[in-house]
């Protein structure tokens, strides 16, 4: 993510790789950029971005940051942020950073460019959807509500730069609604110089797009995790991209990213973005197999625990023709259990043992009613004649 190791007036601000669900840690950072960002963008040239946007922007297409807010007035970012939600405390529509850490996403994201000294995003057609979720305690995390959010107000992709070593029955419920209603979601794998030991959730659900980091060379970021659920890798090291503040708290800065997934996994759904304006009547799943059919296979032949599938390829993911395919290839969530249906949903309360007892009062009941019925009966009539 980027974060703070002691705050905005520190001007010491990174990219790291995430939130620990919910939790903003910190990590080696540099300081905020002095030079101008296309000094350290890159990643552009490495993914031929001029060929690209001549076939794709992104435009049309919808990105939730799911994060610490984004500043909207970021002159790079102008134009480009929706009205989204804080789902804590007093709602600024997520146009608010104190963190700077969605900031930086969004602008690898969407930022418009504009010539030297300012910031390009990989898909400046889009629109990104800012939803501010809890950063500061893993028991508050409300990243659930916040994916659920981002996709009944329109997000066609789902950017997490952040995550967690452990889900909950909320996050996969969330993660599975986002897949139900053809939503891409893209997730940080994790950063080991946070501490990190495995591929983080929701980034090692079932369907998720987990990516890891690379560096200038294109080789795996050594500050990367490695696991086997890790889908693609992109540019994640060195690179600048939009904060909310100049080194002298003037407004509108930008910040070098020293490595850290959480850029990488901003640019993978930039890719998304422009892949979903290129070809509007693909489903989600045929996103995700294309960025994966397409990326350039790296490490040991096939998928591996560094690159995933590969290094992410945007002219290719753009531009091969490739069937389609009915089923994402990073799988998918399983349906959720049937629930009973003596189970009042959200009550907390199993009604089935309630039903039962009372089926067998009635039961008796009828029977204690026949047997007076028929004594009855016999009284009326007198004892029979043989």
């Amino acid at each position: 993510m980027i974060g703070h190791r002691t705050g905005l007036r520190r001007a010491v601000v990174a990219l790291a790789a995430v939130i620990p669900l919910g939790v903003v840690v910190g990590a080696p950072a540099p300081a905020l950029a002095d030079v101008p960002p296309l000094q350290k963008q890159w990643h552009l040239d490495a993914l031929r971005i001029k060929e690209v946007h001549r076939v794709s922007t992104g435009a049309g297409v919808v990105v939730a940051v799911v994060d610490t807010g984004v500043y909207a007035d970021h002159p790079d970012l102008a134009g480009q942020v929706l009205d989204g939600k804080r789902m804590i405390g007093t709602d600024d529509k997520g146009k608010v950073d104190e963190r700077n850490h969605g900031t930086g996403v969004a602008g690898l994201i969407a930022a418009r460019g504009g010539g030297a000294g300012h910031a390009l995003g990989i898909a400046p057609g889009a629109k990104i959807l800012p939803v501010t979720i809890a950063t500061n305690t893993f028991a508050g995390s409300n990243m659930p509500d916040g994916i659920r959010y981002a996709v009944d107000h329109g997000a066609k992709v789902i950017n997490l730069s952040n995550g967690g070593p452990t889900t909950s029955p909320d996050l996969d419920e969330a993660v599975r609604y986002a897949q139900s209603k053809d939503v891409v979601v893209v997730a940080a794998a994790g950063n080991t110089a946070q501490g990190d030991t495995g591929v983080l959730y929701p980034a090692r659900l079932p369907g998720v797009i987990a990516v890891a980091a690379t560096d200038r060379q294109g080789a795996a970021w050594s500050g990367s995790v490695r696991g086997e659920q890790i889908a693609i890798a992109a540019p994640g090291a060195d690179v600048s991209t939009t904060a909310g503040r100049w080194p002298d708290l003037r407004e509108g800065g930008y910040l070098t990213v020293e490595g850290g997934t959480s850029a990488a996994t901003a640019v993978v759904s930039g890719a998304a973005a422009l892949i979903r304006a290129k070809y509007p009547e693909a489903s989600a799943a045929q996103v995700v197999d294309r960025l994966v059919k397409t990326a350039v296979d790296a490490g040991p032949p096939g998928r591996d625990s560094e690159y995933g599938f590969g290094r992410l390829d945007l002219v290719k993911a753009l531009t091969t023709d490739l069937a389609p395919v009915d089923a994402n290839p990073l799988g998918a969530m399983p349906a959720a259990e049937a629930a009973d249906e003596n189970t009042v949903e959200g009550s907390g309360f199993d009604f089935g043992p309630l039903v039962a007892v009372a089926g067998a009062l009635v039961l008796l009941v009828f029977v204690v009613v026949l047997v007076v019925v028929v004594l009855v009966n016999r009284r009326g009539r007198g004892p029979a004649h043989h």
